[in-house]
């Protein structure tokens, strides 16, 4: 029996070793995730521009003065949709100073459009939206102030 209670206590000991260090494997991952890095170590592309982007020149819309929302959505991704909703759901608050950028068509944004009826809106590609305001990833929501970009984000600003 004591050959037993070793060999059993050998394997009690060898799990608790293998769990130890896939726990500390995974903990390596999420610094590196946290830390903006991808699994091989290259670095995450930022899908959002970065604070202090200046976009005064964007032709389809004045955003040189005052303070501006610039909302970009696509008719085919569901977060779009989502924010598509919060958006049109408390409309009155949101229409003085929001912009609505559809991505794509005109025939593929044509759903999107009878729903922003009194907001200010435009229909763009996806390539000028990444070379107007860097923007790789949808929703996008853009904070401008001024023709500067102050803050980007994939949600509505909570409204005061």
């Amino acid at each position: 029996m004591p050959g037993f209670a070793y060999a059993a206590l050998a394997l009690v000991g060898t799990v608790a070793v293998l769990n130890l260090v896939l726990t500390l494997a995974l903990a390596r991952r999420l610094r590196e995730t946290r830390a903006g890095h991808a699994h091989d170590g290259e670095p995450v592309p930022e899908v959002l521009p970065a604070a202090g982007l200046a976009v005064s020149g964007f032709a389809h819309a004045d955003l040189t003065a005052g303070r501006r929302t610039v909302v970009m959505l696509t008719p085919t991704c569901p977060p779009c949709q989502t924010l598509l909703e919060d958006l049109t759901a408390d409309a009155e608050r949101r229409r003085p100073d929001t912009l609505v950028l559809m991505i794509g068509t005109p025939e593929e944004t044509a759903v999107m459009a009878p729903r922003l009826t009194g907001f200010d809106t435009a229909t763009i590609s996806e390539q000028l939206a990444e070379r107007e305001f860097q923007v790789k990833g949808f929703p996008a929501v853009l904070s401008v102030v001024d023709g500067v970009v102050v803050d980007s984000s994939h949600q509505l600003p909570v409204l005061a």
